[in-house]
């Protein structure tokens, strides 16, 4: 159940940072009703940004498994081949 305060109890500085603090997921802020501010810890948001990198890497190393399945590759010479005859030194 994610964690919703109002705007109001931000105002209590104190008080909100202990419960962002303490909350091991994001602090929904509510504004007439809705949505206005997400706050986290450092720990939470550094955890979110470590499994945005590893969704993103498997994603990557899907994509090239996926193009081995198929045939799509190239040899590592005519790749530099190529490259090099499109940007000469």
């Amino acid at each position: 159940m994610p964690i919703c305060v109002s705007v109001e109890e931000m105002e209590n500085t104190a008080s909100f940072n202990e419960t962002v603090l303490a909350a091991q997921e994001p602090v929904f802020v509510m504004k007439d009703g809705r949505e206005a501010i997400v706050s986290m810890s450092p720990e939470v948001y550094e955890s979110l940004l470590q499994e945005v990198t590893r969704a993103h890497l498997y994603d990557v190393v899907d994509c090239g498994l996926s193009d081995a399945q198929t045939g799509r590759t190239a040899n590592a010479k005519s790749v530099t081949a190529n490259l090099r005859a499109v940007y000469p030194d």
